[in-house]
C-alpha cells in the first residue's frame, strides 16, 4: 500500500504514467488507481475516473496519504505535483472514527455476495442452456423416425421456455459461454426459438402464439436435411446453382413437417421464413401484406442469428454490429415495430458485446434486463484479478455517470485483454429470470 510506506515521496512516475500524489490533492475529473486489494475500499474497480463528491468523500474515508494519477486518462491539464508542497486538508471523512470505513466494507462485502449470487445464476443458467440443446439435437435426429413423439418432446421444451417468460416479472437474456464443438445447426435453432418468443412475449402475444412461434422456430430449419452438406458448410461464396438449390430448403422442410404432423402456423413459417417485408426474400419473393406476424417475428431473429454466427467465422458480425446492420442498412425487410422491440429488448450493446466504458475499462456484455438495455452486466478486464474471479460489473446498480461508451470489435484488442475477456466464435443466449408476485391466468390459446 502506498498510504505509509514512503510518507515524503514525491511525484514518481510508475511504468503505467502514473503518478504518485497525496491524498489532499485529489480532484473531479482525475482518473486514479488504487493500490489495495479488492476488499480493502468500496469501489467498483480499482481504476476509475472520480465524477462526483461522494466519490472523493469514499476516498477520504480509506485514510490513505498517497495513491496513484493516471493524467492521460484524466480530464483536467497535467501538471507538476509537488507532494511536499501540498496544502494540508483535514476532510471530515478522515476526521470521523471507522464507522465510515467500516461501512464501506460492509457494503463491498455485500457486493462480492452479490457477485458470487451472479455467478451461481450465470452456472445455472448454462446448465440450462446444454439441457435444451441436447433436446433440439434428440428431435432434429428423430423427427423422421419418430414424428409423434418427436412433437411431443419439443412441445415440451417450447412450453418450459415459454413458462419462464409468462410467469416472470424480469426476463435477464444471457450470453452462454459452454458450447459443444460441430453442433451449430442445434444452436442455431436454438437461439431462434428463444430469440423469437422473447420477441413474441414483449409484443404481447397470447401465450398460444409464444408457444407457436417457438415451436415453429425450432424446426425453421428442417428442409436443410435434403441439402447437401458441403453447400451448408461452404464458406465460399455459392455458385448460381447452389444458391438455388439452397433456396429450396423452405419448401422441403414444409414437405417434411406436413409428413411429420407439424401445425399449419408451424408450416407456414417454415415456407416463409426467409421471405422479407420488401419483396427481397426468398422462394416466392412474396412482400408485407402476405407476411403475417409470427413469420415477422421468426425473420428477425433468424437474420440476427445468422449474421453473428456466420458459417465462416470471419465473416460473422459482433451483436451490435449485427443490430445496426440490420436497422441501418437492411430496414425495408422488417417489421419496424419488432425490430424496435428487438433493440429495446437485447440493448443497444447485446450479450457478447465488447464494450468500453466510461471510467475506460473493457469489458464483454454478460447479460441484458430486458426492457433496460442500457444497463446490462458486464465481465470486466482487469489485469490485477484473476481471470477466474473476474469482477461482473452490474451496471443498474451503479452511478449513471459509469455507463457504456461504445463497442469494440473483437480483433483489435491485445492478446492478453482478449484471452481474459475471451469473446466467442458463436454467440449463444438462454435466459433467466424473477417471478411474478401474483401470476396472472395464461391467455387463451387461438
Amino acid at each position: 500500500m502506498l498510504s505509509s510506506k514512503n510518507p515524503n515521496a514525491r511525484t514518481e512516475i510508475m511504468s503505467d504514467e502514473s503518478q504518485v500524489i497525496a491524498i489532499e490533492q485529489v480532484k473531479l475529473g482525475m482518473f486514479i488507481k488504487l493500490d489495495l486489494s479488492w476488499f480493502e475500499h468500496s469501489f467498483p474497480m480499482n481504476s476509475f475516473k472520480i465524477t462526483n463528491q461522494n466519490q472523493l468523500d469514499q476516498l477520504y474515508a480509506l485514510r490513505l496519504k498517497h495513491l496513484r494519477y493516471i493524467p492521460s486518462k484524466s480530464d483536467i491539464l497535467a501538471t507538476p505535483i509537488d507532494v511536499l508542497n501540498a496544502p494540508i486538508v483535514i476532510h471530515t471523512a478522515i476526521a470521523q472514527d471507522g464507522e465510515v470505513f467500516d461501512n464501506l466494507i460492509a457494503a463491498k462485502r455485500a457486493r462480492f455476495e452479490k457477485l458470487t449470487r451472479q455467478r451461481a445464476e450465470l452456472l445455472a443458467c448454462e446448465e440450462k442452456f446444454v439441457h435444451a440443446a441436447t433436446v433440439v439435437k434428440s428431435i432434429n435426429k428423430t423427427i423422421f423416425s419418430q414424428p409423434e413423439s418427436t412433437i411431443l418432446e419439443a412441445r415440451k421444451l417450447i412450453d418450459s421456455i415459454a413458462d419462464v417468460f409468462l410467469q416472470s416479472n424480469e426476463t435477464v437474456m444471457h450470453l452462454i459461454q459452454q458450447t459443444g464443438a460441430n453442433e451449430e445447426l442445434y444452436f442455431h435453432t436454438l437461439n431462434v426459438a428463444v430469440l423469437a418468443m422473447m420477441l413474441a412475449n414483449e409484443l404481447k402475444c397470447t401465450e398460444g402464439q409464444i408457444k407457436s412461434v417457438g415451436l415453429a422456430a425450432l424446426f425453421h430449419d428442417l428442409g436443410k436435411v435434403n441439402i447437401p452438406e458441403k453447400i451448408l458448410m461452404k464458406t465460399d461464396a455459392l455458385t448460381k446453382a447452389e444458391q438455388n438449390f439452397f433456396e429450396l430448403h423452405p419448401q422441403y422442410g414444409v414437405e417434411v413437417g406436413k409428413t411429420a404432423g407439424l401445425p399449419p402456423v408451424a408450416l407456414e413459417i417454415i415456407a416463409q421464413h426467409h421471405e422479407y417485408l420488401d419483396g427481397s426474400g426468398y422462394p416466392n419473393r412474396i412482400k408485407a401484406d402476405q407476411i403475417r406476424l409470427p413469420t415477422r417475428i421468426v425473420s428477425i431473429a433468424n437474420v440476427y442469428d445468422n449474421l453473428c454466427n456466420h458459417i465462416d467465422p470471419r465473416m460473422s458480425l459482433t451483436p451490435h454490429e449485427a443490430l445496426s446492420t440490420m436497422y441501418a442498412h437492411r430496414r425495408a425487410q422488417f417489421d419496424p415495430s419488432i425490430m424496435a422491440t428487438m433493440v429495446k429488448s437485447l440493448g443497444v450493446f447485446p450479450p457478447g458485446t465488447l464494450v468500453r466504458l466510461s471510467n475506460e475499462a473493457l469489458g464483454l456484455v454478460m447479460n441484458v434486463n430486458v426492457g433496460k438495455p442500457l444497463r446490462p452486466r458486464i465481465l470486466v478486464y482487469d489485469p490485477d484479478i484473476p481471470k477466474d474471479d473476474a469482477i461482473i460489473l452490474d451496471l443498474a446498480d451503479e452511478a449513471s455517470d459509469l455507463s457504456i461508451t461504445g463497442s469494440i470489435r473483437p480483433g483489435v484488442l491485445p492478446k492478453a485483454i482478449f484471452d481474459y475477456l475471451s469473446p466467442r466464435k458463436r454467440v449463444n443466449y438462454y435466459f433467466d429470470s424473477q417471478s411474478k408476485k401474483s401470476s396472472s391466468p395464461p391467455s387463451p390459446t387461438p
